[in-house]
């Protein structure tokens, strides 16, 4: 004898919409990881930015405030203070006209925040060229009291110039302390 099955269409439907809710996830995630892939494929920027030098020099230190006890803080104990970016042309056109960006912002205080626009006039393919930012003024100081009074943001970009041959934008940034009561070594001054 032949057995015959009945399936209730609420289980047909259900079991259709989890295939449907699946297929649309697989789909999704495959053109996430395209996407994905196609935004890393230029991993080298243009300009690189081979180092930062902070005139007068710069410490790393260990800190404490009351209770709240700061490991490895780059601390300026200056006021005022000089910023040397090394840059470096990683293609092999020459760039005219790079605009270089320095800001600087007391963090917790978005209030508080500097621009210093710069520029480098030529940049040959492969050479390297410094830029110095002269005379920054800190936007707090510690003063050997507050953890945060002192804390400063300091971002640098090279913006794109397609005329000038800068097709993409590059951005540093880097955190450190202004503490005006560090006493800095006699061997980190005379560098």
């Amino acid at each position: 004898m032949a057995k015959i099955i009945t399936i209730n269409r609420k289980y047909i439907a259900l079991v259709a919409s989890i295939f449907v809710l699946c297929l649309f996830g697989f789909a999704g995630f495959s053109l996430w990881e395209t996407k994905g892939a196609s935004v890393s494929n230029n991993s080298t920027p243009e300009i690189k930015m081979l180092g930062v030098t902070v005139e007068p020099a710069s410490i790393v230190k260990d800190l404490t405030y009351g209770s709240v006890a700061l490991k490895g803080v780059q601390v300026i104990s200056t006021k005022t203070f000089d910023l040397i970016v090394t840059v470096q042309n990683m293609t092999a056109k020459t760039m005219t006209n790079v605009p270089v960006e320095l800001q600087v912002t007391l963090i917790g205080d978005d209030t508080k925040k500097v621009t210093s626009p710069g520029s480098l006039q030529t940049l040959e393919p492969g050479a390297t060229a410094r830029v110095a930012f002269r005379q920054i003024k800190a936007l707090g100081d510690a003063l050997g009291k507050s953890a945060t009074d002192g804390q400063h943001l300091i971002t640098l970009r090279i913006n794109a110039n397609p005329e000038g041959g800068v097709e993409q934008a590059t951005e540093a940034s880097f955190r450190f302390n202004v503490d005006s009561t560090v006493k800095v070594p006699a061997a980190v001054k005379q560098q």
